[in-house]
């Protein structure tokens, strides 16, 4: 009895070690926003979520105004000229009446064009306040373009995010409030009107991070309330 217990935990030891070697690791979520992944092990804690020891985020419109890039800073662009590559028409219908009518409508394919999903929404971590990533991460190198993924106007824009750093909010066209996180600068201030594809500011490692990337929630419209997300889609 004895060695058949020694055979067994020897087997589980060996299977753990092959486990690591190859670098098993959850799966990331799939379709449907009620899908969420299991937690991570890397030991990273700075994908956007609240801490304990910053500030609760301030989406006050009326913040943050002064410290948008310069108008010289934002001439230094090579990235209207190529942005119509990134972005993409859409078929969507609007009820006028009671009828339905056909309308053209653009987003875009990434926040970050060019650059896909990192780290994934929904991934389960008791670290988190919300218990799950509530967005997506784009990680890229600090300055690397953000765009706005549909059009609409920014409903703040400030370096007040706390975790998230410095941040905005996007109303888009579609009824939902995009927010983006981290930046390293903001282009725009509050109020302003944006068009799908066009440059909002840039990717950064402000707030609670451990390396440049694009925290990128999915809300309803209005303001900003912790959680209340989904899985980013535009």
């Amino acid at each position: 009895m004895e060695t058949r217990r020694l055979r067994f935990g020897l087997s589980l030891v060996f299977a753990s070690a092959i486990a690591t070697s190859f670098g098993v690791s959850a799966c990331s979520p799939v379709d449907g926003d009620d899908t969420l992944a299991a937690a991570d092990d890397d030991g990273d804690d700075s994908h956007g979520d609240i801490d304990a020891t910053f500030p609760d985020p301030d989406d006050d419109p009326s913040t943050g105004d002064d410290s948008v890039e310069s108008p010289e800073e934002a001439t230094l662009e090579y990235f209207e000229s190529t942005t119509s590559n990134f972005v993409e028409e859409i078929d969507v219908t609007e009820v006028v009446e009671g009828a339905s009518k056909p309308l053209a409508a653009k987003r875009v394919a990434s926040p970050v064009p060019g650059r896909g999903v990192t780290y994934p929404y929904g991934v389960r971590n008791p670290r988190y306040a919300a218990g799950f990533h509530t967005g997506q991460d784009h990680a890229a190198p600090t300055g690397t373009p953000v765009v706005a993924v549909r059009s609409g106007k920014i409903r703040w824009s400030n370096n007040s995010g706390g975790a998230y750093g410095r941040w905005m909010g996007l109303d888009a066209d579609n009824g939902r409030t995009y927010v983006y996180c981290h930046l390293s600068s903001r282009r725009y201030a509050a109020g302003t009107k944006v068009k799908a594809g066009q440059r909002i500011g840039r990717v950064g490692a402000t707030g609670n991070v451990t390396g440049p990337h694009l925290h990128f929630e999915d809300h309803p419209k209005g303001p900003f309330r912790y959680a209340q997300v989904r899985k980013p889609k535009w």
